[in-house]
């Protein structure tokens, strides 16, 4: 399933962000302020899996993580 560009998604397993090893600590700081949720600003193909960007924002921070589509889920469901 792809996402619609401008949706806002988050996180499904936040204890796997919380834990992986290849995230800085200002980078899981900025995806837990925003409480694990973010808004799809790319789609694309890689090696034929689907990977979704999302960016994270807390005040004038942004991060952008890709994430497989699996990884996330519209907001609120």
């Amino acid at each position: 399933m792809m996402f619609k560009q401008d949706e806002k998604v988050m996180v499904i397993d936040i204890e796997k962000v919380k834990n992986d090893p290849f995230l800085d600590a200002e980078a899981k700081r900025i995806i837990e302020s925003s409480d694990f949720q973010g808004i799809v600003t790319k789609n694309f193909t890689e090696n034929d899996k689907e990977l979704t960007c999302v960016s994270f924002y807390e005040g004038s921070n942004r991060l952008t993580q890709v994430f497989k589509n699996d990884e996330i889920k519209k907001a609120g469901e």
